[in-house]
């Protein structure tokens, strides 16, 4: 399974280089954040939760998904995309025609929403946020895990039966809190719910990445209040247990931001860079907003920092990313990242 995302991920990366040299392609990876609300009120999450009376209806949502090119995949998420109330309505209209992927905290699946997911072969991923075992640091109840358990080995079963491609990925954020359990944490989501991919997410760098409020152009050049870790050696200890264990059972994980190699035996001590102050020359050129971009609730376009470029209930998709708004981003952008990529997952370290 794990082989099947890996192909993927190389294929979007020379997408990317395409249009990034493309003065008329559109993107190719569309993040669709449903609503803004959730069933679960996390302590680190960035999102507002607010209900608002600009929410997209599904008829928004269908106008946006007869505009993108054949070759897009489409990502669902929120707050919480299963609260959105016409949630497998719309699914099914992007998984019929367009590779998807979601994105959730799992707590409201059910066998039959994942007979719908698993009747569509366009449907890749399936993708929950685990922080502990039995996330309790995000207020699950033990009833509310068991059904989660119960319901993510129903859909390892009945993915298998089908014969279907479908991964089963498990995103960990690494906390202070969880900092001594990281490797248990691994092991359980490995051997026990059987995912199929992995990886480990440091706190974002700035509140500006993939928020669902939408902040002024000029806040992407100010410096973030960058969360600094405590237990940066506790964490260090465990990814090294994971590094072991992936070496010794040929498994393979990964780390966002992508600068720790679990798969080898490679020194992890450049995750002290993680706590360093955000240095733009250290990093590779980002060519992701021109082929990733982001729609919220409320209809704003925005690549991967919140800063609106349009709304797509006024303005098409090709006016907006090629409007004068996106234009100034991208321009801005090759000349050197924005303070507020700050431990942004798509960042790359220079090799030098």
């Amino acid at each position: 399974m794990s082989s099947n995302n890996t192909l993927f991920h190389n294929k979007h990366e020379l997408l990317s280089e395409e249009i990034y040299n493309s003065s008329s392609m559109l993107p190719s990876r569309y993040v669709l954040v449903l609503t803004n609300k959730c069933n679960l009120n996390c302590s680190f999450c960035y999102q507002d939760k607010q209900s608002d009376e600009k929410n997209m209806k599904t008829s928004d949502w269908i106008h946006v998904l007869e505009q993108l090119p054949e070759y897009a995949r489409v990502t669902l998420t929120g707050g919480e995309p299963l609260v959105y109330n016409d949630f497998k309505n719309i699914f099914s209209k992007i998984a019929c025609k367009f590779d998807c992927n979601i994105i959730s905290n799992g707590l409201l699946l059910s066998e039959e929403i994942i007979d719908i997911m698993l009747s569509f072969e366009n449907f890749k991923v399936l993708s929950i946020s685990i922080d502990d075992i039995g996330n309790k640091s995000r207020g699950v109840s033990e009833k509310q895990w068991k059904k989660l358990k119960n319901n993510l080995s129903y859909f390892i079963k009945k993915r298998d039966e089908l014969k279907l491609n479908t991964i089963l990925d498990i995103k960990t954020l690494i906390l202070d809190d969880n900092s001594n359990e990281l490797f248990d944490i691994y092991k359980y989501c490995r051997e026990i719910l059987q995912c199929d991919t992995y990886a480990f997410q440091f706190l974002k760098g700035s509140a500006l990445q993939h928020a669902d409020i939408m902040y002024e152009y000029e806040k992407i050049f100010e410096k973030p209040n960058t969360y600094v870790y405590r237990n940066l050696e506790d964490i260090k200890n465990e990814l090294i247990k994971v590094q072991e264990y992936n070496t010794s059972k040929n498994k393979i994980s990964y780390v966002h931001p992508n600068f720790l190699d679990l798969n080898t035996k490679s020194s992890l001590d450049i995750i002290d860079i993680i706590n360093s102050p955000f240095h733009a020359s250290n990093f590779k050129k980002c060519i992701f907003p021109w082929s990733s971009v982001h729609i919220n609730y409320d209809g704003e376009l925005f690549p991967c920092l919140s800063v609106s470029m349009g709304n797509v209930k006024d303005k098409s998709i090709e006016n907006i990313m090629f409007g004068e708004t996106y234009n100034k981003f991208k321009t801005e952008l090759k000349e050197g990242l924005a303070l507020a990529c700050s431990r942004c997952g798509w960042l790359k370290l220079n090799e030098e």
